[in-house]
């Protein structure tokens, strides 16, 4: 019976397994240490308020006013970290007439505050009004953004956010039951006239 490796054989070959054993425990020890850094490296985080439950039949002031308050601040405070997952809640939260026009505009957007190292800050100045138009609910709002480009100040204004609301069936993704129907942003001059 031959054997495939003889005791001299190992002997003489033994530099080659040892380098062979060093260079694995190497690798080892490299892959182990890239596993620490991306364990402990830290994520992006998109936190929300809970959203109330929708409540069947004609949508209440409180609740138009809590949705877009939550709706407009989602929409325009993010870093290129969160966007992704902040809009993919907003498109959870579009109406579906309008969701594929609204969907682009939201990838778009993504692309653009990637590629620009674009962040927004959003701050509500009031709790917003709703206005009730022949079976419409929007909420105006004002609030103070403020806009990053590659970390350095681009822009502040005061907006005043319109947002229109409509009734959907509550689900999982969506508790609230509201959609936006459509939205606009309308700046205001700040007082140093920029």
């Amino acid at each position: 019976m031959r054997r495939f490796f003889s005791l001299n054989e190992l002997t003489r070959r033994r530099d080659l397994i040892l380098a062979a054993l060093v260079g694995s425990l190497g690798l080892d020890l490299l892959l182990g240490m890239v596993l620490v850094v991306k364990a402990l490296e830290r994520r992006p985080v998109l936190v929300l308020p809970q959203e109330e439950l929708a409540v069947p039949g004609e949508i209440s002031d409180d609740a138009a006013r809590d949705f877009a308050r939550l709706y407009l601040v989602t929409f325009d405070t993010y870093t290129p970290s969160t966007l992704p997952a902040a809009t993919d809640w907003l498109k959870k939260r579009l109406s579906p007439r309008t969701w594929t026009q609204a969907s682009e505009g939201l990838e778009r957007r993504l692309a653009v505050a990637r590629e620009g190292r674009m962040s927004s800050l959003v701050v509500p100045l009031d709790e917003g009004a709703v206005n009730r138009n022949e079976g419409e609910v929007a909420v105006t709002a004002r609030a103070r953004r403020t806009i990053f480009i590659a970390d350095r100040l681009s822009r502040e204004s005061t907006a005043v956010y319109r947002i229109a609301l409509e009734q959907v069936p509550p689900t999982a993704a969506n508790p609230s039951g509201l959609v936006v129907s459509s939205q606009s942003v309308e700046e205001e001059k700040d007082e140093s006239g920029r």
